[in-house]
């Protein structure tokens, strides 16, 4: 069983804007010319990646399935020993929700589009249906939900099937809410409906009367600059028909503007039991609030007076200035003369500390609250005294997922931040935490037949546990990585850097074999971001969200970070936040946050070198007018571009003192990346990206003045979001952009695109680089790793060669090794090492032959029988 055949799909609504640009992906696939062309993925899996659901298969003790939020879906017939990818083929990788059918187990759903409504959670093309567990799909319709977040199969007629669907996430429109189908998915009936911004979340069954359901709505909304977590429409509902009808459940569940998400959990063992957990927007009491362990902290001096702060320990002063991040050159006692001549005031510090990351963490609200139904969801009440803190933080919205063991009523497992879990019905939690596995839980499965086998699913990957949750072995055998960006040193064979969704920034060999257990290295931690290599030393430049990044040539890493200047508006830095070395003098540091900031010094001392590039006055609880993306041109220092996440696109020639703003004609979009040429001086690329509109328009411009003027580049491109755009180094008429599913490349700068995809899934592609002395194309996927393709074809694929009938590329050159052909023992299973290398060539038509090998003699070592097609083909020869 491999990946499905994309060619077995047929839409189920085929107008739909979705299937359209599917549709005009495979005729630029079909007409590619680098069908021979093959991605290679080099990892790594070491990290996981983000797991959204769990499946069991009945019958099959050892089986189980995996859906990754933009990975795939994949299974393990071993318990996790390994696994295969089904879904590579299938038009969208993104998963919500997978489920079983219990009447037919080969039979599997799967439902596409993330619930989790993060940063990066992409929306879907609807469910997907297999028949034999996964080795073909068809399409059962829903396209137009876009997120599915649960999938219930009915235990005894596995035509009847429910969905929860949430909606899109950054607009109105499309359906949400609750569908039905009693025809295997031929035909839906919505049955419950959200409103607005309301969509259904989850469901719950109960097994022992089907007809009895429970749905979760929640209201959200989301900019790019604001997220409302929380609103009147969350809440509960109840069928007892199948889901013919719903009534909404009160008896004490909370309803109003800030309930957010809600997961539920029905026993097994008493369906009239069920637990809800509920992210609760209300404002904790004063008294309840966490101001911090010391008596000086941010959270603290927000209601500090002048006196209240002078009265502090100098020392106490000291720490608050180094543990906060502000300006180097302050010191207790220069503060101290400030604010007492009021050179400074109170409300200057509070301004100076406005960090974003401790914002994700520090939080007034409820949180998390469990609540517990005895009697089928007639009465609710909270299980708990005390607020269940730092579980989910401000971010509930990313969670929503609890469990009730099979064969104990008051057995509880609540996913968060931390994994938490209670013995007495939720009056009292304890953390489950293990050191080896990784924070944010997302899935999990007990073995109805023996409740200490665990399956949990968290940002990390998958780990198993036959303890009941006292220990835990990772299964890290997957390459599903969420990479946001790429870059590669001049090692060799060099190595590829990059930063993941919360599995840091990675470095691992372009040689990497995964197969053989090869994998990466941690360099960083967090949701690793930006990598910059000094290549004269290889010292790493990484950091994580929000902009905190250090300098590494050692054991001892230094921070690099530009400080907001006191009195001035605070910086404000991009999730994703900018940084690169100049081409010119890698001494020179480029650093982004709402101005460019320029060192001379590695970092050592920043100068800012622009004024606010951001022009947006949106303000929420999303940071927000940043800086997004930068380019330096190799061909001038001082010639810098920037783009900005509220659509503006600026260039200084003389360094920083004389920006312009140049995007006018351009639309005001998201800008993804703008790349400066290394061909010509006066050229530049930039793409943006409607992805925080739910807006798939491909929108990618050139200039060839400086901004005066622009040209669009994608009119022959699929409705895909483009993340980045590249400029080959060697030949400047060849680009390649990164959508939201796959790898494209032009011929003629723009003028006509096709696809670069040849064994890649389809994934989206957050970052592309072009290794300028080994000419491989090196993409960073977020959802399955990196990969890597052979860019010397396609450099020297001109319009001369195009003329021609038949072009041979030149041959890597491989060198002789007395390991040819030795065996390590006649015990262990594994074949001979055979030395190969790939020969390229070029043909105008499909056509059957043979290919000679020759030595330096030009005798015939070996004729090898090819059949060629039109195009770039590549023969294997060992």
């Amino acid at each position: 069983m491999g990946s499905a055949s994309a060619a077995d799909l047929t839409p189920v609504e085929p107008t739909a804007p979705q299937w359209q640009a599917w549709a005009e992906h495979q005729q630029l696939e079909q007409a590619s010319l680098f069908h021979g062309l093959k991605w290679r993925s080099i990892g790594p899996m070491v990290q996981g990646g983000r797991v959204v659901d769990v499946a069991s298969i009945p019958g099959q003790p050892y089986g189980f399935y995996v859906a990754y939020a933009s990975g795939g879906v994949w299974k393990t017939r071993n318990n996790g020993v390994s696994f295969e990818p089904l879904s590579d083929r299938l038009p969208s990788l993104i998963s919500g929700a997978i489920a079983v059918d219990p009447t037919e187990p080969k039979r599997l759903w799967i439902g596409t589009g993330e619930a989790n409504s993060s940063r990066s959670s992409y929306g879907g093309m609807g469910l997907f249906v297999s028949d034999d567990e996964g080795a073909s799909f068809r399409h059962a319709g829903l396209t137009d939900v876009d997120r599915i977040a649960r999938i219930l199969v009915h235990p005894k007629d596995g035509n009847r099937v429910c969905v929860a669907a949430i909606g899109k996430l950054y607009s109105a429109g499309g359906r949400r809410g609750v569908f039905c189908t009693r025809d295997g998915g031929q035909s839906w009936t919505q049955v419950l409906t959200g409103s607005g911004m309301t969509g259904a979340i989850d469901l719950a069954m109960d097994a022992g009367n089907p007809e009895v359901m429970y749905a979760a709505l929640w209201e959200r909304s989301r900019t790019a600059w604001n997220f409302v977590e929380a609103g009147n429409g969350s809440g509960v509902y109840k069928s007892s028909d199948g889901g013919s009808t719903w009534t909404r459940l009160g008896g004490g569940f909370p309803s109003g503007p800030q309930v957010g998400r809600i997961g539920l959990a029905l026993s097994p063992s008493d369906p009239k039991v069920i637990y809800a957990s509920v992210d609760n927007w209300q404002d904790l009491p004063t008294d309840a609030q966490d101001l911090g362990d010391r008596p000086l902290s941010p959270r603290r001096l927000k209601t500090m007076s002048k006196a209240e702060f002078l009265a502090q320990d100098p020392e106490e002063i000291e720490a608050f200035i180094r543990n906060n991040d502000l300006a180097t050159e302050l010191d207790a006692k220069t503060l101290i003369a400030k604010i007492e001549s009021d050179q400074l005031s109170i409300a200057d510090l509070v301004n100076a500390l406005n960090d974003a990351e401790a914002a994700l963490f520090n939080t007034d609200i409820r949180g998390l609250e469990i609540y517990r139904s005895d009697d089928a969801g007639l009465s609710w009440k909270r299980t708990h005294d005390r607020p269940l803190s730092e579980v989910t933080y401000t971010y509930g919205y990313y969670f929503g997922q609890l469990r009730v063991a099979p064969d104990n009523v008051d057995q509880i497992y609540v996913l968060g931040v931390p994994l938490i879990s209670s013995s007495d019905g939720g009056k009292t939690f304890h953390g489950m935490n293990h050191p080896d596995v990784h924070v944010d839980h997302h899935a999990w499965w007990i073995d109805p037949a023996y409740p200490n086998r665990m399956v949990n699913g968290n940002d990390g990957g998958v780990d198993i546990s036959y303890d009941g949750g006292k220990t835990w072995l990772k299964l890290d055998r997957q390459p599903v990585g969420q990479f946001y960006t790429v870059n590669v040193d001049m090692d060799t064979p060099y190595n590829v850097y990059g930063g993941l969704q919360d599995n840091g920034t990675l470095k691992g060999s372009s040689r990497t074999r995964p197969e053989y257990g090869e994998d990466w290295a941690e360099i960083g931690g967090g949701d690793g971001m930006h990598v910059a290599i000094d290549n004269r030393d290889n010292t790493v430049y990484s950091g994580y969200q929000f902009g905190y990044y250090q300098r590494s040539s050692g054991p001892d890493p230094r921070s690099v970070r530009p400080r907001s200047v006191l009195k001035e508006p605070a910086l404000r830095y991009n999730w994703n936040t900018p940084v690169m070395l100049s081409t010119h003098n890698q001494d020179v540091v480029y650093f982004a946050a709402n101005k460019l900031f320029r060192s001379f010094d590695k970092g050592l001392s920043w100068t800012a070198i622009s004024p606010d590039l951001s022009t947006s006055k949106h303000r929420g609880d999303v940071p927000y007018a940043t800086i997004t993306s930068i380019s330096e041109s190799p061909l001038q220092f001082g010639l810098l571009w920037a783009g900005t996440d509220d659509g503006n696109v600026w260039v200084t020639t003389g360094g920083g003192n004389d920006w312009r703003k140049v995007s006018a004609r351009l639309p005001q979009q998201w800008v993804s990346r703008v790349i400066a040429s290394a061909h010509f001086q006066k050229r530049a690329y930039v793409s943006m990206n409607g992805y925080r509109n739910d807006d798939a328009t491909p929108l990618l411009f050139v200039t060839d003045d400086l901004g005066l003027s622009w040209r669009p580049l994608a009119s022959h491109l699929p409705a895909e979001a483009i993340n980045v755009v590249r400029e080959d180094p060697v030949n400047a008429d060849v680009l390649y952009v990164g959508t939201d599913r796959s790898v494209y490349v032009s011929l003629d700068r723009g003028a006509h695109w096709q696809t670069l995809n040849s064994g890649l899934p389809n994934v989206p592609v957050h970052d592309l680089i072009v290794h300028p002395r080994d000419r491989e194309l090196v993409a960073a996927t977020h959802g399955r790793s990196v990969w890597i393709v052979d860019a010397l074809p396609v450099q020297e694929l001109t319009a001369a060669v195009q003329a021609k009938p038949l072009q041979l590329f030149a041959v890597d050159e491989v060198k002789a090794s007395r390991d040819w052909r030795s065996r390590p023992s006649r015990w262990f299973d594994e074949a001979a090492y055979l030395p190969e290398t790939r020969i390229s060539y070029w043909t105008a038509t499909d056509a059957v032959g043979s290919l000679s090998v020759l030595d330096s003699d030009q005798r015939v070592l070996q004729q090898i029988d090819v059949d060629a097609k039109r195009g770039i083909n590549v023969l294997k020869w060992d």
